[in-house]
């Protein structure tokens, strides 16, 4: 089965992340990556999108929390620099507010997001984050269309990376999510006895792994060259 690789290297040094979550996500893929607010989700979806883009795959990025200006500036920030490959058309990003005009009623959210064609022709989609785009159009009803939906686009091979905040929509579509997805991420921030707070992605399930993964990683964001691993138990 194909997959898409994760490694990212930069001068001559690999940053480890893909070592630890299995080197490649196969084609087909729907990765969850779950997390409160502020945990982390879209510095790995932005870290993620680098490593695909830098090894020669077409990504949509969908955002609901930044505009394209502001999404230039955080990526190049964090040295996942988009700006070339959005401008070679290997990267097409949406902020949903341009998307999703702020005068339509966020109840036609779900359909908005389905008919809009353009966003699922690349190879790699990003929906970061699906629990604040969809909070009030998603419930259990209608979570069976969009699940099949999903599993039409990753049926042909694409890989489908969504986000979402427990807090944000009802704990049984979150647990769905959970349930469906090929891979699942945990995002948190946590209090450790006598270091402080510390940041920890888990990786709770990998369907198809071709290679080893670790289920917890320490991590720290560092301002250019965005994240790293903690390796001592100290994040910060």
């Amino acid at each position: 089965m194909p997959a898409k690789s994760i490694i990212l290297e930069r001068k001559g040094e690999k940053d480890g992340f893909a070592q630890r979550f299995g080197k490649a996500i196969p084609d087909g893929s729907l990765v969850f990556i779950e997390g409160k607010e502020g945990a982390g989700k879209s510095i790995f979806c932005q870290r993620f999108c680098f490593s695909f883009l830098v090894n020669g795959h077409t990504c949509s990025y969908i955002s609901t929390q930044y505009t394209i200006k502001s999404f230039l500036r955080q990526t190049a920030s964090v040295g996942y620099d988009a700006r070339k490959h959005l401008m070679r058309g290997k990267l097409f990003f949406i902020s949903t507010e341009v998307m999703l005009a702020e005068t339509l009623p966020k109840e036609t959210f779900l359909e908005g997001l389905t008919t809009t064609e353009k966003l699922f022709d690349p190879e790699i989609i990003f929906i970061d984050s699906l629990s604040t785009l969809l909070n009030k159009s998603l419930n259990m009803d209608n979570l069976v269309d969009l699940t099949s939906f999903f599993n039409r686009l990753t049926g042909s091979g694409k890989i489908i990376i969504v986000t979402g905040n427990p807090n944000e929509w009802p704990a049984e579509v979150h647990n769905a999510f959970k349930m469906i997805c090929d891979i699942n991420f945990k995002v948190t921030r946590e209090s450790m006895p006598g270091i402080g707070i510390v940041h920890n992605i888990y990786l709770e399930k990998f369907n198809g792994a071709r290679h080893r993964f670790e289920p917890l990683t320490t991590f720290s964001v560092k301002p250019g060259t965005g994240l790293a691993i903690e390796t001592s138990g100290v994040a910060f």
